[in-house]
């Protein structure tokens, strides 16, 4: 009797330990993960153990700290260009009609603007418009990208990166009429919400330029990576062809990357610019491999382009200042 009765003390004060570590280990592991396990003392009926020492966890980094200064990093505030005495200093240098908008696509909201409102003739401007409901189009699977485009000789999808990469007329007039002149001017009214314009009259504003060129920017229609890759080439790669295509608002920029689109007439008697536009995505680059990104929008009658160049100078040299 008195050997069971020591057997049975000892495996008691084994199962006793062992709770006690049972505890110790819970308790441990509620303090690091921050969940506030209560700390419960287990008591001999003869004296209390004293608890355990955990002051060694105060020099543990805090994981929800390191998470707090990740978030800190990423909510940098946005420094603000003004670049509205950029704008009027330009405007009031030339002659000529002219109107300006300055989009700043991180702050979302316009910068500067001169005249924003006055129409012009959009020149080859409009397949701005044609070209992104054509990419919409072969996203959605309503076009067969690789089928022929009209007569042209060419694939839809090559037609969408001739009409920006080298203004081609032939392939913009088709994509137009396959998606319909009317139809389109209902859908950049009601679908897009761009109310100034009547593309098919050739008739808008730089606000509505603006605007058509931040649905290239977010590109919330066309998510396929093949086709977002052959437009933003289109907008940036745009070798000489029997015009040069980037002499304007694109080459007064020496830091900055520049997705453009031009539209001109040119009057070969009188040897002046009766319509010089560019319309452009613009990327200045700053610190950490990030960009500032705005949308500068230049519509002009009767003044050069390389007065639009100049202007491209004079906003690189006040964003960088």
């Amino acid at each position: 009797m008195g050997a069971d009765k020591k057997k049975k003390t000892a495996k008691k004060k084994r199962n006793h330990h062992l709770i006690e570590l049972i505890a110790i280990f819970l308790i441990t592991a509620g303090s690091a993960f921050g969940v506030g396990f209560g700390i419960y003392k287990l008591k001999n009926p003869k004296e209390a153990e004293p608890e355990p020492d955990y002051s060694w966890m105060d020099d543990l980094p805090d994981d929800e700290d390191e998470e707090d200064d990740e978030d800190e990093e990423d909510d940098t505030e946005i420094e603000e260009i003004d670049f509205q005495p950029v704008v009027d200093k330009w405007a009031a240098s030339v002659k000529g009609n002219r109107s300006v908008l300055i989009y700043d696509l991180d702050m979302d909201k316009i910068n500067a603007s001169y005249n924003m409102s006055e129409k012009y003739q959009t020149a080859s401007l409009y397949k701005l418009f044609v070209v992104y409901e054509g990419y919409k189009r072969v996203q959605t699977g309503e076009w067969n990208g690789g089928n022929k485009a009209g007569s042209t000789g060419k694939t839809i999808l090559k037609c969408l990166d001739l009409a920006i990469r080298e203004s081609n007329s032939p392939c913009a007039e088709t994509l137009w009429g396959m998606i319909g002149r009317d139809k389109l001017d209902t859908i950049i009214e009601n679908e897009w919400g761009i109310t100034d314009s009547d593309i098919s009259r050739l008739q808008s504003v730089s606000g509505d330029i603006m605007k058509i060129m931040k649905k290239f920017y977010m590109h919330e229609d066309i998510a396929d990576q093949g086709l977002l890759t052959q437009m933003w080439d289109s907008f940036l790669n745009q070798p000489n062809t029997t015009y040069e295509w980037r002499q304007g608002l694109p080459r007064g920029f020496k830091k900055a990357d520049v997705y453009n689109k031009v539209g001109w007439d040119y009057n070969a008697n009188g040897k002046y610019w009766n319509i010089y536009h560019d319309a452009a995505i613009v990327k200045f680059p700053i610190a950490d491999k990030k960009t500032r990104n705005y949308i500068v929008v230049v519509l002009t009658n009767k003044i050069d382009f390389k007065d639009i160049r100049r202007f491209g100078t004079m906003l690189e040299e006040k964003f960088y200042e």
